[in-house]
């Protein structure tokens, strides 16, 4: 009886060839946060994204450049784990990659640009909220995520339906008007019939004018009365 072959395991997958990092173990002081890094967090979001990772833990590691030191994806996270963790004495595993500074800052941008990471498909995510039962703090939402993010859904502004959300229509009815007001402001502005452009020598020229009409230095768009207070001065 001829002998049997004996099976062979199949090969081991490769890994992927566009796999560019590798996971380090390093001290929390080896970490520099990108002087240029041009994304920030406020208050309200802040106290969310440390609530979720109080909860669940940091899920995914943080992007650093080994060449430089810098961070390049999760500047964020890591100042709310520097205050869960009262302190920069501790170790954390990051993805590293090695690279120059203008792909690290490239690469910056691209991990936090939301063009690049896809939109919400509303009726999937209706359909998670009712088959989880989730509250918009599990989701990490905010009241006005819900309605100007998906522009007042009902399946999605149940989530607030409370008395303390009550109290807050008025500002929500505010934030709509003022959407409405610039687009019809911005409608008029696009008008060449109605608007003139100034000139000026430079930017010290533009901003001493603006602030002779008390006008901010960042607007855009000046009316003639604004202009008119010139004379009155």
């Amino acid at each position: 009886m001829p002998a049997r072959k004996s099976k062979q395991a199949p090969p081991e997958p490769k890994r992927s060839r566009f796999q560019s990092f590798e996971t380090e173990t390093i001290c929390r002081d080896q970490i520099k946060g990108a002087p240029y890094n041009p994304r920030f967090i406020d208050d309200a979001a802040k106290k969310r994204l440390k609530a979720a990772i109080r909860k669940h833990g940091l899920v995914e590691p943080l992007t650093w450049n080994r060449r430089t030191g810098n961070l390049v994806g999760g500047h964020q996270r890591l100042d709310v784990l520097d205050a869960l963790e009262r302190s920069r004495d501790y170790e954390l595993t990051v993805s590293v990659i090695d690279v120059d500074e203008q792909t690290e800052a490239e690469l910056n941008v691209q991990l936090n640009n939301p063009s690049m990471q896809g939109e919400w498909d509303i009726d999937k995510l209706a359909g998670m909220i009712d088959e989880f039962d989730f509250t918009a703090s599990d989701l990490g939402f905010s009241e006005l995520d819900i309605d100007l993010l998906f522009d007042g859904d009902d399946r999605f502004s149940k989530l607030y339906e409370t008395p303390e959300v009550q109290e807050t229509d008025d500002h929500i009815a505010e934030v709509r008007e003022s959407r409405a007001e610039g687009k019809r402001k911005l409608d008029e502005g696009n008008n060449i019939n109605w608007y003139v452009t100034i000139v000026f020598h430079d930017e010290a020229e533009r901003e001493a004018f603006m602030k002779r009409i008390s006008v901010p230095v960042y607007e855009q768009y000046i009316t003639g009365e604004q202009v008119e207070r010139i004379k009155q001065a």
